[in-house]
């Protein structure tokens, strides 16, 4: 049986990684979750409850991806008893993951996911408004570093609207490159009430299973439908 393992991956800071990997992290329980942020602590803090495992990919003089680490990692995921990792990609991480695969050689990190039966899944977050044009660029260069070898999602931030003419662009895209697209917005109500409560969840760490059902309920079923 495959492991598998979603890299959530996005080079525009802000754009909702964290918040992606968090709704995974609540739907998936038994996943072991993995934070290949160099840079903040913003996962750590956030699932804290969950004893994310710190993994720095980051040569400290090139600033690129280790080849090493990368291979490790690799490693250590066929060693364990889990079959399901949730890895947040920090900005830093996330700009060098498709310069890595040009690099290094798409097919030859392919061949080390088959021999590892591995299954990577490349989740590419993108929002709209003023974080389209950047978030766009960067899916592009995923998706050409890519060729088509490593399975590559989109996941649009609902937090983040897209204009009608984006909407058409995002779409288009996608169907161009034969792309799987999805949604995700963990609160949809934008009220004050309930973003002040979503903020003080993810700030707290200890996830919503202690939460009252009345503020759980902000929660569950974005969480529910979250198509990964």
């Amino acid at each position: 049986m495959k492991k598998k393992i979603y890299f959530i991956t996005q080079a525009k800071g802000g754009s909702g990684k964290s918040v992606l990997a968090f709704m995974l992290a609540e739907k998936y329980k038994q996943a072991a979750i993995l934070d290949l942020d160099d840079a903040t602590t913003t996962t750590l803090k956030q699932l804290a409850y969950r004893k994310p495992v710190k993994v720095s990919f980051l040569d400290p003089i090139t600033k690129r991806i280790d080849r090493g680490a990368f291979n490790s990692l690799f490693e250590s995921v066929t060693e364990t008893s889990k079959d399901l990792f949730i890895a947040d990609l920090g900005a830093s991480v996330a700009e060098q993951l498709p310069k890595y695969f040009s690099l290094n050689g798409i097919e030859t990190i392919v061949e080390l996911l088959q021999t590892s039966s591995i299954q990577l899944q490349l989740v590419c977050v993108v929002g709209g408004g003023n974080i389209f044009k950047a978030t766009m660029e960067y899916l592009d260069e995923l998706v050409l570093a890519a060729g088509g070898r490593i399975e590559i999602i989109i996941a649009h931030n609902g937090f983040y609207p897209c204009s009608s003419e984006q909407s058409i662009v995002l779409h288009d895209y996608a169907q161009a490159n034969k792309l799987s697209l999805i949604s995700f917005d963990l609160v949809k109500d934008k009220g004050e009430i309930a973003l002040r409560t979503v903020e003080n969840v993810l700030k707290d760490g200890n996830g919503i299973s202690a939460l009252s059902p009345f503020t759980a309920i902000y929660f569950k079923r974005p969480i529910e439908e979250l198509d990964l």
